[in-house]
């Protein structure tokens, strides 16, 4: 056995079985760090990043159960298709809705629904504007970080900077604010086709006011997950991608235990500490993306139900009115981008509920695809979607 206080770079036909005391401290890190030691057949290692490296021969015991965000990717994004996506999306959502908000403010509607309208469509361009920033930002700060993500050991160090704090900030704003704008758009679809005469109808004001709470309300939340951050990691977390979805729990009833290959093959009793159990964390989180936007699409979902069963009444009734079936149509229209925002989210509220009820385990790259790809994706398509409307409604 040999402890490593010292560089290892040409050890070839050595005969080391057994490294007992494996850190960052004791020696750097570097891809060859285990060449030349053929007869090496155990390492106990303080850092996980070890393992990475290691054989596949070689048997690798860690003193402490891993992170949960852990990952042996060498950067933060995980490969070079999610690296270009990032790019594409990032810089579709951009273009796509400054077009967008460009054209909306430049337009000047005329009836009263197509004025709240404009006002929600144009505010959901400006929230996936937001999301594209944030797409961008992250694409930047991945080639700027680069390898030395892995290298360096700088991933609790990117999670904790201002940078990714202000990244997150931006994330959980744009899908809230898009989240409640959308919950808005369906309430007055609902409104106005199940009920065409009631006086709870929005107005253009009540609308602009409606708008101005769900901003402050989602800037709310989002300086409350990273003021959580900052004070008590286990209510709230940033992962590599600065946003903490409801995919984590933590290691509980940890407890120290003999490695029986090493102490039986060599006589050496290492520890290792073993996590008997895990439960939830992130608490804001699970609130937030389980709770509140769970509920948002609940009542999306019965309120386009509920628009539905009234169209086929309409559309039995011989008598309905251009009024009634303009409502529905408009309603129709809506029901593109609401659909296809609840596409994107129900995937994740779905799996956050397997990951918190059953324990399915999220690894870390399966964590950075979902928020790098299928939760922004919409902000990307969006525009598109508003052109498609907007073709449709001449």
């Amino acid at each position: 056995m040999a402890d490593f206080s010292r560089s290892v770079r040409g050890l070839q036909a050595n005969e080391i079985q057994v490294i007992t005391s494996l850190s960052p401290k004791s020696i750097p890190l570097y891809p060859e760090i285990f060449e030349g030691l053929d007869s090496l057949s155990a390492v106990y290692v303080y850092d996980s990043r070890f393992c990475c490296l290691a054989p596949t021969s070689v048997h690798c015991i860690e003193e402490r159960p891993p992170h949960p965000l852990f990952t042996c990717r060498k950067t933060f994004l995980q490969n070079f298709t999610i690296k270009v996506f990032i790019w594409i999306l990032g810089i579709s959502a951009l273009l796509g809705n400054t077009f967008v908000l460009v054209v909306r403010l430049r337009s000047t509607p005329v009836t009263r629904v197509a004025k709240i309208q404009a006002m929600i469509i144009t505010n959901l361009a400006l929230s996936d504007l937001l999301m594209g920033l944030y797409m961008v930002l992250l694409a930047v700060m991945d080639i700027y970080i680069g390898e030395s993500y892995f290298w360096k050991g700088r991933a609790e160090e990117w999670r904790a900077s201002t940078t990714c704090q202000i990244a997150g900030f931006i994330s959980v704003l744009s899908s809230e604010t898009s989240v409640f704008l959308l919950v808005l758009l369906s309430l007055d679809r609902f409104i106005c086709v199940v009920f065409p005469f009631s006086n709870w109808r929005l107005g253009v004001l009540s609308t602009r006011v409606a708008i101005a709470v769900i901003w402050v309300g989602s800037g709310l939340l989002s300086a409350g997950g990273i003021l959580l951050n900052n004070l008590n990691p286990d209510a709230y977390g940033l992962s590599d991608v600065c946003v903490g979805l409801p995919f984590i729990r933590k290691s509980t009833d940890l407890y120290k235990e003999t490695d029986t290959r090493t102490s039986n093959q060599y006589g050496i009793p290492y520890f290792t500490t073993i996590a008997g159990s895990t439960e939830s964390t992130w608490k804001f989180s699970i609130v937030l993306f389980l709770g509140i936007n769970l509920c948002g699409f609940v009542v999306i979902f019965l309120s386009y139900i509920a628009i539905f069963i009234k169209a086929r009444f309409v559309r039995a009734k011989v008598g309905q009115t251009n009024q009634s079936a303009n409502e529905i149509k408009m309603a129709l229209k809506m029901l593109l981008i609401v659909g296809t925002d609840l596409l994107c989210w129900m995937p994740i509220i779905i799996l956050g509920i397997l990951v918190q009820t059953v324990g399915v385990n999220v690894t870390p790259d399966i964590y950075a695809w979902l928020v790098v790809f299928v939760l922004p994706i919409n902000s990307s398509l969006n525009p598109y979607l508003y052109t498609i409307i907007n073709m449709v409604s001449k």
